[in-house]
């Protein structure tokens, strides 16, 4: 497990999202990481801003206190969003291990901030953002799960860009077992 402070390391961008002072981070993980930044064009550098936090430390404690709090202020302001509260407000697997990621985007030299409220950005913000670097966007997610990232399905985790490392399992060419095969199809007389 790495323990990375604020600044760049390997080439790749650490800025812990606050209160955090650092970010623990699976070293395997950090490695596809740096695989997704070279595949990356130059314009795009991915910034790292939140791994693992162990559920004992104070820092998970005050984030399960800033989680309660703030789903309650979510139902009460998008009470039509609230089958999105579980996985907006959830660890998602931060408490868990260092293979669970947030990344940012900065896009020659000027971060996005899909979210400048947060999670609590309002949808239609969230899909104006998304539309005016839709190419951006889909380039870097394009290469996270090319380099073993699974994106999170919830549009806001997704603008986030929470993902989980998974590494891809290689399927055999040929996948359809002989025991499978329809044995003759008759499409009527000959």
């Amino acid at each position: 497990m790495l323990s990375l402070h604020n600044g760049t390391h390997d080439g790749l961008e650490v800025i812990p999202r606050w209160p955090s002072r650092r970010v623990h981070i699976d070293q395997s993980v950090w490695g596809h990481l740096l695989d997704t930044q070279r595949a990356l064009p130059a314009c795009i550098r991915l910034i790292v801003t939140r791994a693992y936090e162990p559920r004992n430390s104070r820092l998970a404690i005050a984030r399960t206190l800033f989680r309660r709090i703030g789903s309650c202020l979510f139902a009460t302001l998008y009470c039509s969003r609230r089958n999105e509260i579980r996985h907006i407000f959830d660890a998602n697997g931060h408490d868990i291990d260092g293979t669970h990621v947030d990344v940012s985007i900065r896009l020659n030299g000027r971060r996005l901030r899909f979210l400048p409220l947060g999670v609590f950005t309002p949808g239609c913000i969230q899909k104006r953002n998304e539309a005016s670097f839709y190419r951006e966007l889909e380039c870097v997610k394009s290469a996270l799960r090319k380099t073993g990232f699974h994106i999170h399905q919830n549009p806001t985790e997704s603008l986030q860009i929470h993902c989980d490392f998974a590494p891809i399992e290689q399927k055999p060419a040929n996948t359809l077992r002989e025991s499978s095969r329809p044995e003759h199809v008759s499409h009527g007389p000959a």
